[in-house]
């Protein structure tokens, strides 16, 4: 009996329709992915890669997720039609890049043909085609025998631990595919195995890639996604029975929910696309598990939200404050959201970004990371971009990883450095929330060795928000710093007076402005490419679209402070003689006058002491 396809990618929980129309359309007009051009599935693949700037698109293709649609669909629907155009795409590849069970690494190979994860995605797609192909009748011997040589390359790689990202999501996908590949075939001594190794592998990966409260370490959102989508395929196709994983999945589901923006988009810190997650109320209830997972992908159609509205991820180094809307009967689409990231576990898809914060309001989005534009151009080990921390080198990559590309301070225009340094693990400190809303939250990071940086986040969901920077050069050195904010496309920045204002809809407008003496607001850059880029948002790989951003400054200082305001009324006025922050950045006093009254607020930091917060509205 043939064991059905192992969908490892997210795909199992789609319509029969829609995977059937998936994968017609791959069979007519190619397998397309992202920007790149389509891969035709009735024609020999060309395996080469010509260009450093197609490395991801190599990867993909050496991965075989060309076929992934078909066999999703001839799973469902076993018409040979959609298995025969696998079956040979494997036996060209495996002749070109196998000998006598053995994998050929050589100067005319891409170097993406034996890449750890594609290996590992790979391996149990083609374990899958010979099973098929074998049920079907369609192989003859040499062509049976050719392919089984190649599924025992892919044992001989994988089974070698200097051949496994054990410290990656990539290792993660090594051993599913180990584990898939092993059970298919468990009848045949090295491929159970396999099936074992492949097993402890996952458990172990499964146990250092997440923090104990369900959050992927690799700093990105959407890797997040990914990676507990593989696990829910691996344990939907049963191939490991586990009841303590099985109960750890709602736990990173849960935690998933809190990376979702009210209008159903992933948060893109790190190496995260702007993924849209929306769902129907049907698609929600095949594809996730938890109550939140339904309310956030379905505007609150389906399931619901605890009363929870700060979720602090310590170990995994992240700040995230989700209010409800007062106004009765509206979705998720008008909640407040905030979310901060604050950690440095590794340099895996991490940016120059610590502090870095996004910010939703009134149904806008408001402040956005970059995103990530992809993975293009290599950076070769001892160039001067490798020393700074960055794997690639296009220009619009190394923007988006850059530390002037996010909502945080930057120091003489240089990125926060990646390489060289050990990891600081969590940056995430005190935090309270009040009944009437106002939550603070307060983080603590160094750069450059000598330099030592506070954030605290002062936010009164759905009316204004505080950010607060204080910083010192413990070796007295004199910075010239930058205090970032970047806006989603949408919104259109007007200067005037060393402020800020744009209207967001008919009915809400925001002003920012500064509340202390001397930072120096900028101009409104959009889309700037000399003397550096500067205001572009990448949604998606290979997008790069114009931004409003905007800094303020200080210049020459050793210890100083930032305190900018954004206030949702129509009219914001501020007395900077009235306000004050001490050198030591502990003890804060602002006040403000909008349309709705005088807005005062205190905050005295102690060491080791909780916040003592007054905040009064004449």
């Amino acid at each position: 009996m043939l064991i059905p396809y192992e969908n490892l990618m997210g795909n199992s929980n789609k319509s029969h329709a829609l995977i059937l129309k998936k994968a017609l359309q791959v069979l007519d007009k190619g397998w397309v992915i992202g920007n790149y051009p389509p891969v035709k599935v009735d024609r020999l693949v060309d395996w080469k890669l010509y260009d450093e700037d197609q490395r991801s698109w190599n990867f993909h293709i050496h991965s075989w997720d060309m076929v992934e649609a078909l066999l999703t669909a001839y799973n469902k629907d076993p018409f040979t039609i959609f298995l025969l155009p696998a079956v040979q795409i494997a036996l060209d590849w495996v002749q070109q890049h196998t000998k006598a069970a053995k994998p050929i690494v050589s100067d005319t190979t891409s170097k993406f043909a034996w890449y750890d994860m594609a290996a590992g995605l790979r391996a149990y797609r083609l374990a899958f085609i010979i099973d098929a192909a074998n049920h079907e009748g369609l192989l003859t011997k040499q062509e049976n025998h050719l392919l089984w040589e190649g599924l025992l390359a892919h044992d001989d790689y994988l089974k070698i631990n200097d051949n496994i990202a054990f410290h990656t999501n990539h290792g993660y996908y090594q051993a599913a595919g180990q584990i898939a590949m092993g059970r298919r075939f468990a009848q045949q001594e090295n491929m159970a195995a396999a099936l074992q190794q492949g097993v402890e592998r996952f458990k172990m990966m499964l146990d250092t890639q997440f923090t104990q409260d369900g959050v992927h370490r690799e700093h990105s959102p959407d890797y997040h996604r990914m990676v507990y989508e593989t696990l829910i395929g691996v344990l939907n196709a049963e191939l490991i029975n586990d009841d303590d994983i099985l109960a750890f999945t709602k736990n990173i589901e849960e935690a998933l929910s809190w990376f979702i923006y009210p209008h159903r988009h992933i948060v893109n810190f790190g190496d995260s696309d702007s993924r849209d997650v929306t769902s129907t109320v049907n698609m929600a209830k095949l594809k996730w598990q938890t109550s939140q997972m339904h309310f956030v992908t379905t505007n609150g159609e389906l399931g619901s939200l605890s009363n929870e509205t700060l979720k602090v991820f310590k170990e995994a180094g992240y700040f995230i404050v989700r209010n409800g809307s007062s106004v009765i009967g509206s979705g998720y689409d008008q909640y407040s959201y905030l979310a901060q990231t604050a950690a440095f576990h590794s340099r895996t898809h991490k940016h120059a970004d610590d502090l870095s914060f996004v910010w939703y309001e009134k149904g806008h989005n408001i402040l956005i990371d970059a995103g990530r534009y992809g993975y293009i151009g290599k950076a070769e080990m001892g160039t001067e971009l490798w020393k700074q921390g960055y794997w690639y080198t296009h220009p619009n990559r190394l923007y988006c990883e850059s530390t002037r590309a996010h909502n945080t301070l930057e120091f003489d225009e240089e990125n926060y450095p990646r390489k060289g340094i050990k990891p600081y693990g969590s940056a995430i400190g005190r935090h309270k929330q009040y009944a009437n809303g106002l939550t603070i939250l307060e983080t603590e990071c160094k750069h450059f060795k000598s330099i030592r940086r506070v954030r605290v986040l002062i936010y009164m969901p759905n009316q204004w928000l505080i950010v607060y920077d204080w910083f010192k050069d413990n070796l007295d050195g004199l910075h010239d710093v930058k205090q970032w904010f970047h806006f989603d496309p949408k919104i259109a920045l007007t200067e005037f007076n060393n402020s800020y204002r744009c209207k967001l809809d008919d009915e809400n407008e925001l002003h920012i402005t500064s509340l202390l003496k001397g930072a120096q607001g900028s101009e409104v850059m959009n889309g700037l490419t000399e003397p550096r880029l500067q205001g572009w948002f990448s949604p998606a790989e290979r997008e790069f679209i114009p931004s409003d951003s905007i800094n303020f400054s200080l210049s020459q200082v050793n210890t100083s402070s930032f305190a900018t305001l954004f206030s949702f009324n129509s009219i914001c006025e501020v007395k900077l003689e009235d306000n004050f922050a001490n050198t030591s950045g502990r003890k804060l006093y602002f006040t403000w006058v909008d349309d709705i009254g005088v807005h005062e607020f205190s905050l005295l930091r102690e060491k080791d002491l909780e916040f003592k917060v007054k905040y009064t509205l004449k």
